[in-house]
């Protein structure tokens, strides 16, 4: 493990997934991916190769930031980081899970590749290649995408991943197959359907959507499009389509657009226009805006003229008011998609589209105020309500950054409604607290998997945490330590497993080392927690004293209601001879308490 954190600077690991800026001396900062982080909470610093966020207090390494943004096991996070460093892991025990990430991504990468053979070269596939082909991709777009068909039988997958030993267990566990009701085995949940492998920012094809052909006899018995249900690997809430390849597009062009439709992607990437993702039948949320920002720090989202009124605007508006992103939007003419746009008027007119965008704020006032002519008091009443209802919703910005964004917004709204900026901050004011406190919105939950591990639900004793402070900080303790602590004597459960951990790794006749741990905690937040224990243990210059401080006080803990029931029977004792007796053994306490010498 320390081979792969060495070859893996956490700086340049974390700034694949975020965009991360300078702080001063070797730290660095970036929105923390784990909270809904409005200006940059997460701190990441080199010199120490960890990171911390001031907000939702996420702390950790290299491994556990893997760990957390990727929702993998200890073992898959440190085979990705070894595979990104070119280091070969020696596969012991479960150590390294061949039913891990790594063996989900295998299993769906094969499973892309039948799919895109079948459209490829499979007579079953011949109405599939006509609808591709009626939608204007080429061959080159199907090959580059890895477009693919799922046959209609039904058991197509099933029986080509039997033939060639493909685990079926992994298939369901990546949403490809499912058990059968009515009798033993599985079935193909995409039948009759173009499969357009979704793929993450690394280029790895996590999930699928499915189109399914407009000829088929299915067609009436399931959605137009169906996508990967929700796996380890993917979740249509939090993925654009065509990531991978528009990111690069995205930085040159300043922005990201994001369309609704696979091919509405597909055919601005054909026609040179690569700043282009798609969401899957989801509306624009915080997690896609989350995602977009890491590649541009505009977005432009792109409506069908028929839908230019839906409540999308009025999302897009909330998100634009709570988030530091500059979102703008963008209408189509009548009755055309962006992939009709492009195939009947080419890549100028959806150019022209896209530099037509305005951000979200300025397109809601223009739904709401007319082009022409003047409005009465009760309209002015309704569109100010209308606009500032929605920012309402949203979360204030925090910071001066924040502030300055209110004032424009507020700025600009009083500006073409013709009121007093006071007029409209009192209004907003108002809402906001009729929509509920904005604060209690901005309160971080507890991060997943705190609980199970006691970390919240209990309160550590201060002796309970310095113990695992020094244990972790200097493993050659834990011989001195078992001879006198029992785990049970540590009453929070989180520490109380950590201190098993290092005891069985002891009887194993293993080194104690948080290093060695690690692989046998089943939670982030609890290997997390030991991180930070381990680095405040280390700051501690003469630990030898302070465990020796830390036994003894673990002692005088254990003895102490023994005591005090003597004390308490010598106060009630009115026999001389039991007097004598209760004080003898009061004596012998607190020479058990006197320190001695202890075999450091």
């Amino acid at each position: 493990m320390k081979q792969v954190k060495e070859a893996n600077d956490i700086v340049a690991v974390i700034g694949g997934y975020l965009d991360l800026r300078p702080a001063g001396g070797a730290k660095f900062k970036g929105l923390c991916p784990f909270h809904d982080d409005h200006h940059p909470s997460l701190v990441v610093d080199q010199q120490w190769q960890n990171y911390k966020c001031w907000s939702c207090n996420k702390y950790g390494d290299v491994i556990t930031f893997v760990q957390e943004f990727e929702r993998v096991s200890f073992a898959e996070a440190l085979e990705l980081l070894a595979r990104r460093a070119g280091i070969i892991l020696e596969k012991r025990g479960n150590f390294v899970q061949e039913q891990g990430r790594a063996a989900m991504l295998e299993v769906i990468r094969w499973a892309a590749q039948q799919f895109h053979q079948c459209l490829l070269d499979s007579p079953l596939a011949e109405e599939a290649r006509r609808y591709v082909g009626a939608r204007g991709l080429t061959g080159e777009t199907v090959r580059r995408y890895g477009l693919g068909y799922a046959p209609r039988s039904g058991d197509w997958l099933v029986q080509r991943a039997e033939a060639a030993g493909v685990s079926l267990e992994l298939l369901e566990k990546v949403g490809l197959i499912a058990p059968r009701s009515d009798q033993p085995g599985y079935y193909d949940r995409f039948r009759d359907r173009v499969q357009f492998p979704i793929r993450d920012a690394r280029g790895q094809t996590v999930g699928f959507g499915g189109r399914i052909l407009p000829t088929s006899p299915l067609s009436s018995r399931g959605p137009k499009y169906y996508n990967s249900t929700t796996t380890p690997l993917f979740n249509k809430s939090e993925h654009l389509y065509g990531i991978d390849q528009a990111r690069q597009a995205a930085l040159a062009a300043g922005y990201l657009a994001i369309v609704e439709g696979y091919t509405d992607a597909l055919m601005a990437h054909q026609l040179g226009i690569g700043q282009v993702v798609a969401t899957m039948g989801t509306a624009l949320n915080a997690r896609h805006v989350q995602q977009a920002k890491r590649f541009a720090r505009r977005v432009v989202l792109v409506f069908d003229a028929d839908t230019g009124g839906s409540s999308g605007v009025d999302r897009a508006l909330e998100i634009f008011a709570g988030h530091d992103v500059d979102l703008a939007i963008a209408t189509l003419p009548q009755g055309l998609d962006p992939c009709d746009l492009l195939v009947q008027q080419g890549a100028d007119a959806f150019r022209r589209v896209l530099e037509s965008a305005v951000d979200a704020l300025e397109f809601k006032l223009n739904q709401v105020l007319p082009s022409s002519g003047t409005l009465g008091l009760e309209d002015t009443r309704r569109a100010v309500d209308a606009v500032l209802g929605i920012i309402a919703l949203a979360p204030p910005l925090p910071g001066q950054a924040g502030a300055v964004k209110a004032q424009l917004m507020v700025n600009r709204i009083a500006q073409r409604l013709a009121l007093k900026e006071e007029t409209v901050w009192a209004r907003l004011r108002e809402l906001r607290q009729r929509k509920g406190s904005a604060d209690s919105l901005r309160q971080p939950s507890a991060p997943a998997g705190e609980n199970e591990t006691g970390l919240r639900s209990a309160k550590a004793a201060p002796l309970e945490l310095e113990l695992l402070q020094v244990l972790l900080a200097e493993p050659a303790f834990v011989d001195q330590a078992a001879a006198t602590i029992r785990p049970e004597d540590i009453a929070h459960p989180g520490l109380r497993k950590l201190l098993n951990g290092l005891y069985d790794l002891r009887a194993a006749g293993e080194p104690p080392t948080l290093d060695q741990l690690r692989p046998r905690l089943d939670s982030v937040a609890l290997a997390a927690k030991a991180l930070e224990l381990q680095e405040t243990g280390r700051r501690h210059s003469d630990r030898t004293t302070w465990l020796r401080q830390i036994l003894t006080r673990f002692q005088e803990r254990r003895l102490r209601p023994v005591t005090q029931e003597l004390q308490s029977q010598l106060n009630a004792v009115r026999d001389p001879a039991a007097e004598l007796e209760l004080l003898r053994r009061l004596q012998n306490r607190k020479l058990d308490l006197a320190p001695g010498p202890l075999p450091l």
